[in-house]
C-alpha cells in the first residue's frame, strides 16, 4: 500500500499544483482594484466637463450680454446718422430762406443772434454781407451740433469695438473650452477600451483557472480511485 502511494504521489502533487496555480489565477482575476481607481478617474472626468459646460453656458449668457449691447450701439449709430442728416437738410434749408429774407428779416435774425450788438438799417452795399454772415452763421451752428454728434459717433463705435473683441475673447474661450472637453472625452472613450482589455484578458485568465481546476480535480478523483480499488 505504502509503495502504491508513492507512485501515486507524482500524480497527486501534479494535481496539487494545478490547483495552486488556478487559484493564484483567480486571486488576480480578483483583485478590481486597478477598476475602481479607473472609475473614480471618469467620475473626476465627468465632473470637469460637467463643470466645463457651466462655464461654456456662462459665457453663452455674457455673449448674449454683449450682442445686445451692441445691437443698442447700432440703433444709437443709425439716429446719429438721421440727426446729422436733419441738421444737413435744415442747415440747407435755412441758408435758402436767408435769400428770401427781406432787410427787417435779416436784422431782425442778428439782433435775436446778438441782443448785446443792436444792428440797424443797413447800407443797401451790406446787405449782400449781412446775407453772407448770416449763412455761414447758420453753417456755422449746424457744424457744431454735427461734431457733437460725430464725437458721440465715434465713442460708440469704438465701444462697439471693444464689444466686438469681447464677444471674440469669449468665442475663443468657448471653444478652448469645447476643446478639454473632447480630450477629456478621448481619455474616458480610450480608457474603457483599456478595461474592456483587461475584462477580457481577465475572462480568458478564468477559463484557464477553471480548466486547470477541473484537470487538478479529475487527477484527485483518478488517483484516490487508484487507490481504492489497489487496496
Amino acid at each position: 500500500m505504502l509503495l502504491k502511494l508513492k507512485k501515486a504521489l507524482p500524480i497527486i502533487m501534479f494535481a496539487v499544483v494545478t490547483v495552486l496555480i488556478g487559484s493564484v489565477l483567480f486571486e488576480k482575476c480578483d483583485s478590481n482594484v486597478e477598476h475602481k481607481a479607473f472609475l473614480a478617474q471618469v467620475d473626476s472626468l465627468h465632473k470637469v466637463n460637467d463643470s466645463l459646460q457651466i462655464e461654456i453656458m456662462n459665457d453663452n449668457a455674457v455673449i448674449d450680454s454683449l450682442n445686445y449691447v451692441d445691437a443698442v450701439l447700432t440703433v444709437k449709430l443709425d439716429i446719429a446718422k438721421k440727426n446729422v442728416k436733419v441738421i444737413t437738410k435744415y442747415v440747407d434749408s435755412s441758408k435758402s430762406a436767408i435769400d428770401n429774407y427781406n432787410e427787417q428779416e435779416l436784422i431782425s435774425s442778428f439782433n435775436t443772434r446778438y441782443p448785446a450788438d443792436t444792428v440797424t438799417n443797413p447800407l443797401p452795399v451790406a446787405q449782400p454781407v449781412l446775407v453772407a454772415a448770416a449763412k455761414d452763421l447758420v453753417e456755422l451752428d449746424g457744424a457744431k451740433q454735427i461734431i457733437t454728434i460725430k464725437d458721440s459717433a465715434i465713442t460708440i463705435l469704438e465701444t462697439k469695438v471693444s464689444n466686438k473683441d469681447s464677444v471674440i475673447s469669449k468665442y475663443i474661450s468657448k471653444e478652448d473650452k469645447f476643446r478639454l472637453m473632447l480630450i477629456n472625452k478621448d481619455q474616458e472613450i480610450a480608457g474603457w477600451e483599456g478595461q474592456y482589455q483587461k475584462i477580457e484578458l481577465q475572462y480568458n485568465k478564468l477559463k484557464v483557472k477553471s480548466k486547470l481546476q477541473r484537470i487538478g480535480s479529475y487527477v484527485v478523483i483518478g488517483g484516490l480511485a487508484y487507490l481504492m480499488i489497489a487496496k
